[in-house]
């Protein structure tokens, strides 16, 4: 298992089987990747913590022309394939984002969208995570696609004119393809998790083709043998009725959402622009809510999973409720590792950076989900993730008195490192931001540093 509380070992499981050509370029990335990992969000000078040496090693390492970024993702996407292996059931959750800057670096990089007079440039990122699917929990990245816009705006029009192998909207099967070559046979417990932006008829016809299963969002009313899906849904038997817990999110509050939810199997006629393509058939789950409600959910699922019964209906419902992580994900990549914080002043260094910190953000991740409030966490010792030293100190660190006898919950130890941070909930919400979260971690490790070195002196 993954030891991301330490984040040495954690990055040599990560980035230690990375080919870069040379031992030592694989040494130094460990190396990197551990001072990135225990001081996320700052820059990587500051992750060295005043060693001139450490310092010049990392930029000497992120300077190296002879180091390519594919190689660095291919060592970390490969230990992801090997934890993957442990596990019957997967979902590959995916979306794309992108990465801004507006320092030097940006005359360099491609159009991010937006207002057209904005100065920030950047790339675009297509990632893949992959979960367990019976705990949620996040296993690792096991793809990353990194590509800039060159062209004009206003080229959208001519999409349809360009072989599909041309199109951005191929990166959904090229992941697709790369997830395949790395995980063999586990391949077929993997499920792929998608949004709207997927809803791509030739993606469909890809998966049915290579017996892939997968999870999409409809956003398109496509044309059925007779009519189209999303008037031949309000036909459809209703299963039952269900209740999901909507999270807080934005201005957004959190609610209950009582949905209605239908299932039938239809035929996806191919678009009418004239592209080869043949029916798929899937099965489609309708879950939404009082459509007088202001914003009601209302998904459209399409899968290639059985939907017979209420119980399966949830199951796709739960999974398809699980492609958030992705967001999370680039939330963490953001915020948490601070990948657009960072200053770099040539293109193929920041996307060396980007990618070190794309595995960095899976292991804020990882390490939200070790020290969160889940059910089962009320019971488990805090020892599971921390050492006695270190609870006691984050004890003291909070309540400001001797420390128990006992080792508390995971529950408080998720409480106290926000608290160090700064958290005071005012929200109400009791989940922690990630800039507080991991600098309460930060304060953790650095008080930790000062109570070894005390513990050497006294010696």
């Amino acid at each position: 298992m993954l030891n991301v509380m330490d984040a040495q070992a954690w990055a040599a499981t990560v980035f230690g089987g990375c080919a870069l050509g040379d031992k030592r370029r694989t040494a130094r990335l460990v190396k990197l990747a551990a001072q990135l990992g225990r001081h996320s969000g700052h820059s990587v000078s500051r992750s060295c913590e005043g060693d001139e040496a450490a310092k010049e090693g990392a930029y000497r390492w992120l300077r190296n022309s002879a180091i390519g970024y594919e190689q660095v993702a291919a060592g970390g996407f490969e230990a992801t394939a090997s934890a993957a292996q442990e596990h019957e059931l997967l979902l590959a959750v995916e979306d794309s984002t992108t990465l801004s800057f507006r320092h030097g670096v940006a005359e360099a990089l491609g159009d991010t969208g937006g207002k057209s007079e904005s100065q920030a440039r950047g790339v675009w990122a297509h990632s893949v995570l992959l979960l367990d699917g019976q705990s949620g929990r996040t296993l690792g990245l096991i793809e990353q696609q990194l590509w800039q816009r060159d062209g004009e705006r206003g080229s959208r029009h001519k999409r349809k004119e360009r072989a599909l192998e041309e199109k951005e909207s191929y990166k959904w099967q090229q992941a697709s393809e790369a997830m395949s070559r790395r995980l063999g046979e586990a391949m077929k417990g993997v499920i792929s998790v998608c949004d709207r932006e997927s809803d791509i008829h030739a993606y469909l016809e890809y998966k049915q083709r290579t017996g892939q299963r997968f999870v999409v969002r409809a956003a398109q009313d496509r044309r059925l043998d007779e009519g189209t899906l999303f008037t031949h849904m309000e036909a459809a038997p209703e299963l039952g009725r269900l209740v999901v817990n909507v999270a807080q999110r934005g201005g957004r509050k959190a609610r209950e959402a009582h949905l209605r939810v239908h299932a039938m199997r239809v035929r996806l006629q191919p678009p009418k622009n004239g592209a080869p393509g043949d029916a798929v058939e899937v099965n489609v789950v309708w879950a939404h809510e009082d459509r007088r409600k202001a914003e009601p959910l209302n998904w459209v699922l399409l899968t290639s999973e059985a939907v017979t019964c209420l119980a399966d209906a949830q199951q796709i419902l739960d999974w398809y409720r699980l492609r958030w992580r992705i967001e999370e994900f680039h939330k963490a990549w953001k915020s948490g590792a601070g990948v657009e914080a960072q200053r770099l002043q040539q293109r193929d260094n920041v996307l060396r950076l980007s990618t070190v910190l794309a595995f960095v953000a899976v292991r804020l991740l990882q390490l939200r989900e070790v020290v969160s409030e889940a059910p089962e966490a009320a019971e488990l010792p805090c020892t599971r993730v921390l050492s006695d030293d270190e609870w006691r100190v984050l004890w003291v660190s909070t309540a400001k008195r001797r420390p128990p006898t006992k080792a508390p919950t995971l529950a408080w130890a998720y409480r106290a490192l926000a608290k160090l941070g700064g958290f005071l909930d005012t929200k109400r919400t009791g989940v922690a931001g990630w800039a507080t979260l991991w600098d309460g971690w930060y304060l953790l490790n650095e008080r930790m540093q000062g109570f070894r070195l005390a513990q050497r002196l006294s010696q």
